[in-house]
């Protein structure tokens, strides 16, 4: 069981992902924007991974991102970054910050699989 932080505005695809994730074992919490999502970082437990979208209100899914990347409390939780669209480079946090993208709409039986392969991969190099 992993602990999943899904920083995602759309509420019903937040949904979506909350029931799959929660029907895999793991522990899910959500945030609307990404104010709420670096609130829930800071205030733990930390997350095993986290689930970004891009364009959200208050701070955007880069600026999240980039913050993690920068704070080393949290440099080694994997980010996976949600998109609905093509952003352009300056919408885009640096490459070596986040471990893979994924599009809109989304396989949800593939987010799922990219969760548990991050997450299983995480447990056992800290092993």
């Amino acid at each position: 069981m992993a602990r999943v932080l899904i920083m995602e505005d759309e509420p019903n695809i937040a949904f979506v992902l909350k029931i799959a994730m929660s029907e895999e074992g793991h522990e899910v919490r959500t945030c609307q924007d990404g104010l709420c999502g670096l609130q829930q970082l800071e205030k733990g437990p930390l997350p095993d991974i986290v689930l970004v979208d891009l364009c959200m209100p208050r701070v955007s899914g880069r600026a999240v991102v980039e913050t993690m990347h920068k704070n080393q409390k949290f440099q080694e939780i994997p980010v996976v970054i949600m998109s609905g669209s093509i952003p352009d480079s300056r919408n885009f946090p640096p490459a070596n910050s986040y471990r893979t993208l994924i599009t809109k709409p989304f396989d949800l039986f593939k987010v799922v699989e990219i969760v548990n392969e991050l997450t299983t991969s995480q447990c056992l190099a800290v092993s």
